[in-house]
């Protein structure tokens, strides 16, 4: 008899000093409710609802309740001050992302096709030729005698005198020289953008003095890189490196 009243109050005492909790977490600054909030009373754990509530059995008064959140400051509330339905606001935590430099990749299609475009009047330029410097003359008004033949030329063609000095002074023409620049540029960075330090890095190794010399000595033309693959442009950069580590090659 004795032992059954000592479980009777044992029960009695349990059902006294167990609880449960009903709380709902918020965001503090939004004020939204946060869904899939981790509550922990020791070894139990539950997670918020959509609606940010929870439900969480606890016994006694002593210890406390943790919440966690990724993102949000963590919490803990001790079950002296926790009532029965309580709620819950976490500050979301303050992310401090260090400096970076973004280098964006050049599009040496793109810059050939700005050049081109910015440049047209260069790109487009052709030197006169001696069809450009003959011009046909317009029919004038029949006049008395017109019907006579003229065993003269300068009846029909007359010369452009502008275009012909520009046809005899056309090596010199400022403007046929800039063209030059503005192609041999174009080329250049063609062969900078398929045969550049990072690709013979990565293959070869080098750095520094050496792949300078090595740039400088095994450099392609245009018309050598056009005809390449990136396959036959590999291989052409592993056989030059290959002679140009060879003895007495440096």
């Amino acid at each position: 008899m004795k032992t059954l009243l000592l479980f009777a109050l044992i029960a009695l005492s349990c059902n006294v000093c167990a609880q449960q909790i009903n709380g709902q977490v918020f965001d503090m600054s939004t004020k939204l409710p946060l869904a899939h909030v981790v509550i922990s009373y020791g070894l139990r754990n539950t997670f918020t609802a959509a609606d940010g509530t929870f439900k969480l059995g606890v016994v006694g008064t002593l210890g406390s309740v943790k919440i966690h959140k990724l993102g949000y400051q963590d919490d803990e509330l001790s079950l002296l001050t926790i009532f029965p339905n309580v709620k819950i606001y976490l500050r979301p935590t303050s992310i401090t992302l260090d400096d970076i430099t973004i280098v964006s990749k050049r599009d040496y299609l793109a810059d050939s096709l700005k050049m081109r475009k910015e440049y047209a009047n260069i790109f487009d330029y052709k030197a006169p030729t001696i069809k450009d410097v003959l011009v046909k003359k317009g029919l004038r008004r029949k006049q008395p005698g017109s019907n006579l033949v003229s065993n003269s030329t300068s009846s029909i063609i007359s010369f452009d005198v502008l275009k012909t000095i520009g046809l005899l002074t056309k090596d010199k023409s400022s403007i046929s020289k800039l063209q030059k620049v503005q192609l041999k540029d174009e080329e250049s960075n063609y062969i900078n953008r398929r045969f550049n330090a990072k690709k013979i890095v990565d293959i070869t190794g080098l750095a520094n003095d050496s792949l300078q010399i090595f740039v400088d000595r095994y450099l392609p033309t245009a018309v050598e890189v056009k005809k390449m693959s990136d396959y036959q442009l590999l291989m052409y950069i592993k056989r030059s490196y290959a002679e140009f580590v060879k003895p007495n090659k440096r």
